[in-house]
Formats: C-alpha cells, structure tokens, sequence
C-alpha cells in the first residue's frame, strides 16, 4: 500500500492506494486562507501540517497502516515560507495567491526582459514566490537574511514528517527560481533578491527519498516507522503522472477553477507565452509545459449562478448541454472573465456573449460557455502546436472528466483524442504512484501508472467536428479583429 499527499491550496488531503492503483481510503481536511491589509493572502504552516496528520489519521483509523510501504507528497507551488536556523516557522505563509508581489513581478520583468527570464527560469515574467521575494528583500531584508531559510509549503510538510527539507525541480520551478537547462537554483535571480541557495530546501530526484518516517510522527498516525518519505513536487507534475502523461505529445488538462495544461515533450522548448512554464518533467528525459487558462470550471460556475441553476449535479448538467444542438444555434462565448486569462491578446480583452437571439433559451447559454472553453483550450494548444511542442493526445482530469458531453466537445474542437480519467485526486494519485516508486526504483515512472492507473474512457472527434473547426477560425478571426481595433 502507499500513501499519497496532496497539500492544495484549500485542502490537505491523503489516499491509501493498493499496488493496482484502486484508492482503498481517502480523506481530504479543509485549510484556512486569511485575506491580509491590501491584496495579501497568508495560510499557517500549522494548519496546514495539522490538516495533513488529520487527513493521514482519518485513513489509518479505518484500515491496516502496516501495510503501507511509502509516503509520497504532492503541494501548491510558489506559497512561500520563511523560517530560522532551526526551523521554525518565521510568521505566515505568504500565499501564491498573494496580491502584494505584483508591481516587484512587473520590476523583475522589466530588468530582466521577458526573452532572458525565459531562458534562465523557464517563465517569461516575475511571478509566484519570485515577486514576493523581491518585495521581502525591500520591506524586511532581515526575514531573508542568513541564517534564517527560504521554504515553501511542500518541503516544510516534507521536514515534518522526515527531518529532511527536501523538494524536486518541479516544486523549485513554481516560484520562478530554477534554470531548467541546468536544473538548478539560478544564480543570478538568487543574487537580484540577495539569498543563498544553500538557504534553499535541498533540491533531489522525486525517485529518491528525503528521508524515513520519523517515529515521533509514526506514533501520532500508526504508520510504520522510518519508511520512505518522498520530497515534495509539484502538484500538477504529480497529476501529469496519475493520468500517464508520461510521452512526448501528451497532453494533460486539468478542468478545475482554471483549465491547466501540462505538454510533454521530449526535448527541451522555451515558454510558448511568456506566462507558461518550462521544466524538467518527472518522468526522465521529458520536459514539461504548463499553461493556465486562467478560467475554466470558474465560467461554467458563473453561468450556472447566473442562469439560476446552481447546485445542479453533473448528470443534470449533462441534459441541458444535450439540450442544445451542437454550435448553440449561433450563440458564441469569449471565456475571458478574469484578468489571468487571455494569454497572447490585449490585456483589456474581455469576455463576451454574442449571437442572442429570442429563440435562445438558458441551455444554449450554457453549452455555448463549454463551447467556448473548448475553443480557448485549442488556442492554447495552438501556441505549442507554432513552437514545435507536439500535441498528440488530450488526457483530461478533474470534475468535467465524468461528463458524457463535455470531453466529446473537447474532442470535436481539436480534432484529438481524449483520454478522460474521473478520479478527481489526480496530485494525491500521483503522489502514491511517485511513493512506489521509492520501494521499487527499477520500475520508472511511466512504467507505473501502466500497472496503477484507474479505468479510462476514451473519446474521438465525432461527425460535429467539422462545424467546430469553422467555430474555431471564426473565434480566432473575432478575436483577431478585436486586437486590431476592427470591433467594439
């Protein structure tokens, strides 16, 4: 058996995962976020590593814990965590939700110039843990100076349950810290805020262990003592593994607040917007890509609200998208209804229904909004297609991976298949599967979802597929002439 760690933003939560990938028990512990003066967002690590003992607790209460074999942990990325020589935490956690880094992401973008950041970071613009940095290094050089740490919510997790703080390369990438040519800490963006990388957690292969299960924390969860704890990665890499997004050409979304992507491919590209990121990919020698939507599950929420269906089940959600003939009789959505969408257009681009006419009515509405996901989820998979990334395979995760309407749609607009995995704790899966691979290192990462992975339905581009693709030049078109002044 392994256990598998998520540490969302939200949530802790953990899986007890059998040696054929069924998840035999799953709990998941609500964490707390506080809004702080303007646009700041803290958590506490406490919370946080209490919710994971609860979530941990909640399993081995109703099952055997001496069966399980390893520990694997999966986290957010970018929340920031200052702490002593010794430890200890230094105030909050400084949330990747925090607003107060913003205008030194925008500084460090400008000094640098998004070509260089690229090239050094894998990511075009200050962002994530970099800004708040920076903004540290400013209002309060004391917290960043030795011999105080520089953590993140993962490795601090990881120094709990082990004693060593320990992360991979996808966890160091999220805040904008690591050279992926190189898979280190960068030196100069470490010299610009004024740390040292041995400040850092120590940064290793997720194949290795960061250490074996305290006993002290082994007594409070009933796990057996000292066995492999891994050290933390990202949660959407951990995801990439539980879905088997493991080939060059694959492409894992994930349909959550945001649709995110993460491309596989077999050599190393630069960010193909300068808001994704590049980084070695669990799986060796692959790289990943991840590019964020920016909306997603939150459209679809927005509309739902808005129609007066909210709290409708996905079954339900499934009948009134069947309600409406393919192309909303004309309706078309701009899924643009945040600010961290619309990558590649004008930054005042917004959202926009158009095409209404008396004749529609509210199941039109909706299926436009899933249609105009789709059609955004295929621009951005133009972005990889123009910089060579290859883009062979949809494999979809998240709530919308259970419709029966959704992926076919998907499927439909860009002309691919759609592998669709429902189980909707894919990091914590993930995080399992990186476990087995503590206690069974001959066996690689690509191999093991192949002997762990849940049952998957699979879709193809059906007879609608042709209207779609007119759909889709028509919104490139729309939005061409948008940016160039041509519409309202």
């Amino acid at each position: 058996m392994y256990l598998g760690l998520d540490l969302g933003t939200t949530r802790a939560k953990a899986v007890l995962v059998d040696i054929e990938g069924r998840i035999t028990a799953e709990s998941s512990t609500p964490v707390q976020t506080w809004q702080v003066g303007d646009n700041g967002v803290e958590q506490d690590i406490e919370d946080i590593f209490s919710a994971t003992l609860l979530s941990i607790n909640e399993i081995t209460s109703a099952t055997d814990a001496s069966r399980v074999e390893a520990i694997g942990v999966s986290s957010q990325g970018g929340a920031l965590q200052i702490l002593d020589s010794t430890g200890k935490p230094v105030g909050r956690v400084i949330s990747w939700l925090d607003g107060r880094g913003r205008s030194y992401d925008d500084q460090i973008t400008q000094e640098f110039g998004p070509k260089k950041l690229a090239r050094i970071t894998g990511h075009g613009r200050g962002k994530m843990a970099l800004g708040q940095l920076l903004r540290l290094s400013k209002e309060r050089p004391e917290l960043l100076a030795p011999p105080n740490l520089i953590g993140f919510v993962g490795d601090v997790i990881v120094s709990r349950l082990c004693g060593h703080r320990a992360h991979d390369a996808t966890s160091l990438s999220c805040p904008v810290l690591l050279n992926p040519q190189t898979g280190s800490a960068e030196p100069e963006i470490l010299n610009r805020i004024g740390i040292r990388e041995d400040q850092l957690p120590d940064l290793i292969s997720s194949r290795q262990p960061a250490g074996g299960l305290l006993e002290e924390i082994a007594e409070k969860t009933s796990l057996p003592a000292h066995i492999p704890v891994s050290p933390a990665v990202h949660d959407q890499y951990a995801s990439a593994v539980s879905v088997g997004a493991s080939h060059a050409g694959d492409v894992m979304f994930g349909t959550g607040t945001a649709w995110v992507l993460l491309a596989v491919s077999d050599r190393l590209v630069q960010p193909v917007t300068d808001d994704a990121f590049v980084c070695a990919h669990l799986v060796e020698p692959l790289y990943g890509q991840i590019l964020s939507l920016g909306n997603g599950g939150s459209s679809l929420d927005w509309a739902l609200d808005i129609l007066g269906w909210h709290g409708l089940d996905a079954d339900e959600i499934d009948a009134v998208l069947e309600g409406s003939p393919p192309g909303s009789e004309g309706l078309r959505f701009w899924p643009l209804l945040s600010s961290a969408g619309g990558a590649g257009l004008d930054p005042n681009t917004q959202g926009r229904l158009t095409g209404l006419r008396l004749s529609h009515a509210r199941n039109h509405v909706l299926r436009a909004v899933v249609e105009g996901l789709a059609l955004e989820l295929n621009r951005h998979l133009r972005f990889l297609l123009n910089a060579d990334v290859p883009v062979n395979k949809l494999m979809m995760c998240g709530g919308a991976a259970g419709s029966r309407i959704t992926p076919q749609i998907i499927s439909d607009v860009t002309g691919l298949p759609v592998d669709c995995v429902a189980e909707t704790s894919t990091s914590a899966l993930g995080a399992a599967m990186i476990a087995r691979g503590l206690v069974e290192p001959d066996m690689s990462l690509a191999e093991i979802p192949l002997n762990m992975m849940s049952s998957k339905r699979v879709w193809q581009p059906g007879k609608s597929s042709q209207l779609y693709q007119k759909m889709f030049q028509e919104y490139l078109e729309s939005l061409r002439n948008v940016s160039l002044g041509r519409e309202s």
